[in-house]
């Protein structure tokens, strides 16, 4: 079984000569029981039923309907009177066990899209926290030395690709990892489309793009250190960080050469951490600068969040919902955004803009329906003490992004 499910995606690549190969072996089957009756049409149990439902329910409609063509042909050469209501009954449930694989296949797609998106937002939310704490940690141990964050410099890093200064951005991060972590010498390999040299420590690194250690990295799709494998690795190398994005290998960090006591595990996952954080981030940018004019009002994280959960709609019909808000009293606005903010989820996303003294408050409900977002404003109301008619909002679906739009547009004019 185990090895079935492993091997599943290579076993749909062949459904439809599954599908006739099972339909013949059935035919002989049945040529070998009773010669006059091929598709054992005249049987008490219908063994057929149990086929066709074995094969539309896995493969899906397409193999139903060849095996369905199949079973025609043969109910047409093998028998002297064709069985019309026979191979109605049969097509008929293949077109019902169709529909239920359909149905089936979307849900498990719409489920699995959801796991991956909270899992996704999970491992971003966790690289930001951590990357804050070594931030601060830093920060506290270096004050009067360097008194600027990581996070802060990582910034200014990404500031500089909106800038037109992509390809300083590797090389500024990996003089930040020599900063704060001693590295002596080290380079960046970008690997998504083939294997290239993004950035290097100085002009004495040695490159060499094919050691195991990289290999490993790659394949492992984890850190490689050296003292892993003492003695059963021969490699140049002390380290070989990889940063994932979407569950494959984007960037390496490869470091060559570094003091003993700065080359233990804390560093090495902080370094970790750092390299994945900042991709991601990078990514972030190039995603946000294609959709720029994709709700220009509000902050680069509720647009991200926005566009990626639109995308997930349109491709899986995965439903979320945008809560808005239109406020006239600035300070009624101030009293709604605190407490909204205290209520969100650790996934909703929050937002604002101010035109004069209005200001429009989004909230997005990621997988939520409208009477989950009427529910959290039913509890927003009464936490402020407020009747519901003293603030305009309404609700829309991710698939009404065009009625959201003109809904913003009519109360910014």
């Amino acid at each position: 079984m185990t090895f079935f499910l492993r091997y599943r995606e290579q076993f749909l690549k062949y459904a439809y000569l599954e599908t006739v190969v099972i339909m013949l072996l059935y035919f002989a089957v049945g040529y070998a029981f009773d010669p006059n009756d091929l598709c054992m049409v005249s049987q008490k149990v219908s063994f057929l039923t149990i086929i066709m439902a074995l094969i539309t329910l896995f493969h899906g409609l397409g193999s139903g309907l060849l095996a369905s063509v199949m079973l025609f042909a043969a109910m047409s050469l093998g028998y002297d009177q064709f069985d019309y209501t026979f191979f109605l009954k049969e097509f008929v449930l293949v077109l019902i066990f169709g529909e239920f694989h359909y149905y089936w296949n979307r849900t498990i797609d719409q489920q699995r899209t959801v796991a991956e998106f909270t899992e996704t937002k999970l491992f971003e939310l966790s690289k930001a926290f951590y990357t804050l704490k070594i931030s601060h940690d830093q920060l506290e141990k270096n004050y009067v030395f360097k008194p600027m964050s990581l996070r802060h410099a990582i910034r200014s890093i990404k500031d500089g690709v909106r800038s037109g200064e992509e390809h300083r951005t590797f090389e500024r991060f990996l003089g930040l990892l020599q900063k704060n972590y001693a590295i002596e010498r080290a380079f960046l390999i970008h690997v998504e489309k083939g294997r290239s040299v993004v950035a290097r420590s100085d002009a004495e690194v040695r490159i060499d793009l094919d050691d195991l250690m990289i290999n490993e990295a790659i394949e492992k799709k984890m850190p490689i250190y050296i003292s892993d494998h003492v003695g059963t690795l021969q490699s140049a190398y002390l380290a070989a960080i990889p940063a994932l994005y979407r569950h494959e290998v984007c960037l390496l960090l490869v470091i060559e050469k570094m003091p003993f006591l700065s080359f233990n595990k804390d560093n090495l996952i902080s370094i970790s951490i750092l390299l994945s954080y900042l991709y991601e981030e990078l990514q972030k940018v190039k995603i946000l600068e294609g959709i720029a004019d994709f709700f220009p009002w509000f902050q680069e994280n509720f647009r991200f969040e926005l566009y990626r959960l639109s995308d997930l709609n349109r491709i899986y019909r995965v439903h979320s919902t945008v809560l808005a808000f239109v406020i006239d009293d600035p300070l009624d606005a101030h009293r709604l955004q605190s407490c909204v903010g205290k209520n969100l989820r650790s996934l909703d996303v929050m937002s604002h803009f101010v035109n004069g003294e209005r200001t429009v408050l989004c909230v997005l409900f990621p997988f939520a329906d409208e009477a989950s977002a009427q529910g959290f404003v039913k509890r927003i109301f009464e936490l402020l003490h407020v009747e519901q008619g003293l603030f305009r909002y309404d609700m829309f679906d991710l698939s009404q992004l065009d009625l959201l739009q003109r809904y913003i547009e009519r109360y910014c004019d």
